[in-house]
């Protein structure tokens, strides 16, 4: 779904990007910005698709993939022992 889209389905539903942005305690551009991909604020982006009925992920396909970070510990034991090989 693109922007326009998005914006478009808001709008049937009474809300517009500046009642979002209140709602959340944010300005209107970091709304915006989200809708049009600029930007990745998950809770932003969760809560337009919660209204929406879906889900960030459905909504921005490949923006919001899980990535599980690893621990320090473990990245830097993995460099060292790239460094010895």
């Amino acid at each position: 779904m693109d922007a326009l889209e998005i914006a478009y389905r808001l709008r049937l539903l009474g809300k517009r990007q500046t009642d979002i942005a209140k709602e959340l305690g944010i300005s209107p551009q970091v709304v915006h910005r989200v809708i049009g991909g600029q930007i990745t604020a998950h809770t932003v982006a969760t809560h337009i698709a919660l209204l929406l009925g879906s889900t960030p992920q459905a909504l921005w396909p490949g923006r919001y993939v899980f990535k599980p970070r690893t621990s320090i510990a473990k990245t830097r034991n993995a460099m060292q022992e790239d460094r010895m090989t």
